[in-house]
């Protein structure tokens, strides 16, 4: 990490999260940090870093400096739930994906509140295929029974998810890469009683999956008694090297034979 005597130094963190989401010249600069000499001083000293570089009359970060904003942010965060699988974050292989990743949970708790079971993220996103510009991030939250609104609810989570600066940062960030900018995150939604009876998509979450919140334990105890189900049928599992895969649930299922998996 660079000389941290630069980023401890008074609005040279305010520079960086400000050029995180977008170039900006002098004078857009001197709105966030409003001591002229201050800011001089500061841009100098974050270009001598390396952190920023000036490109004819603007500002903009540079490779480690959109690093070092991504782990700045990352050591501030702090979600005290017990609830919040803080090791699952690690499954996430990208820093910009898993920073931002925090925020959106953090307005789920705050949109759903104690109706939030469970939030889950799989498929390619945990996984070695996950392809930038192509791949969509997938979650599963799962809520109480009787939740009402839960449309509106999400659509006002991802408005207001849209416009945090981790959002912008990581869209800003993919952008400078080529990239459309962040990709589509894909839900789904399941109320407490429908998630106990198995759906197909527990499949692709027994082997990869990253819980990032799960009350009790609700969730997890799902993937177990899944886990069981399909040990007792004599499930068998088959991925290839490109990450596609299938189950044969029951090998000598006989004809007529219908397959029931019980969560209960």
């Amino acid at each position: 990490m660079s000389n941290l005597n630069v980023l401890s130094r008074e609005g040279a963190i305010t520079i960086l999260r400000r050029l995180s989401t977008g170039e900006a010249r002098f004078k857009e600069l001197n709105e966030v940090v409003t001591n002229t000499r201050t800011l001089t001083r500061r841009l100098e000293e974050l270009q001598a870093e390396g952190l920023i570089e000036k490109a004819e009359s603007c500002y903009r970060m540079t490779d480690e400096g959109f690093d070092i904003a991504f782990k700045l942010t990352d050591m501030k965060w702090k979600i005290k739930p017990e609830s919040i699988y803080h090791e699952s974050f690690t499954k996430i292989r990208y820093t910009w994906m898993e920073i931002s990743l925090k925020r959106l949970l953090k307005l789920f708790l705050k949109g759903f509140g104690k109706e939030l079971i469970s939030i889950i993220l799989y498929g390619s996103a945990i996984k070695d295929t996950f392809k930038l510009g192509r791949s969509d991030v997938d979650l599963l939250y799962i809520l109480e029974n009787g939740a009402k609104n839960t449309w509106w609810r999400e659509e006002k989570v991802f408005k207001h998810f849209q416009s945090t600066w981790e959002y912008k940062s990581c869209d800003y960030w993919l952008k400078t890469r080529g990239f459309n900018g962040y990709p589509e995150v894909t839900t789904a939604s399941l109320q407490r009683s429908y998630a106990k009876i198995f759906q197909p998509i527990y499949l692709d979450m027994l082997k990869h999956r990253a819980v990032l919140y799960d009350k009790e334990g609700f969730f997890e105890k799902l993937m177990e008694k899944l886990r069981g189900a399909l040990e007792a049928l004599g499930s068998i599992y088959i991925e290839h090297a490109d990450g596609t895969y299938c189950w044969f649930l029951k090998p000598d299922i006989t004809p007529g034979e219908s397959i029931k998996i019980s969560l209960e």
